[in-house]
């Protein structure tokens, strides 16, 4: 498959989740009161999927590439992707730090813990935005057909691994699972 399709279905699959996360946080505004179970799940999704699976893709090997063929690290829009990428996880750890409390049953952990998903979910979102209209278009652009083989063959090798260990079955199954349960 080819790499930006990857990356689109993997996009796909991020805002499936990020949906869920919306209406997940909705319903904690209305009602005061949270699963700390779900917000769990949403976090470990959003960092296991999207930070350790589907962010190295980009910066390891698109980026880079990208890179290769003369993009700045420091200007738009790779620096800005890159600081990005760093601000959601720090987001993602500060929320994680709210579910102690939460699970201990604290009240005063749910309007940080709902500022920062709702941070997070809006800082990603944009951010997909940005690279399916912006970074893939100049990839299909800058990139040369050698350049497009390298990446397909590293994105292949990381598929295939994904795939022996159960990670793209494990995640996409848990994305619908978050998605079905935030339906209810």
């Amino acid at each position: 498959m080819e790499p930006i399709e990857i990356l689109r279905r993997e996009h796909s699959m991020v805002r499936l989740v990020l949906d869920a996360a919306s209406r997940d946080l909705d319903q904690v505004v209305m009602t005061r009161a949270a699963d700390a179970t779900e917000l769990e799940r949403l976090i470990e999704f959003f960092r296991y999927f999207a930070d350790a699976c589907h962010d190295p893709k980009e910066e390891d090997l698109l980026f880079c590439m990208l890179h290769r063929r003369g993009m700045s690290w420091e200007t738009w829009p790779l620096d800005e992707l890159l600081k990005e990428h760093e601000e959601m996880r720090v987001i993602l750890d500060s929320a994680a730090d709210w579910l102690p409390l939460l699970r201990q049953g604290e009240p005063a952990a749910i309007d940080p813990l709902v500022h920062n998903l709702r941070t997070y979910v809006a800082l990603v979102d944009g951010h997909i935005e940005k690279e399916e209209d912006v970074v893939f278009p100049l990839a299909q652009r800058y990139l040369t057909s050698g350049d497009v083989e390298e990446l397909r063959q590293a994105f292949d090798s990381i598929e295939e691994e994904e795939e022996e260990e159960g990670v793209r079955d494990y995640y996409a199954e848990l994305a619908h699972r978050l998605s079905r349960a935030a339906a209810l």
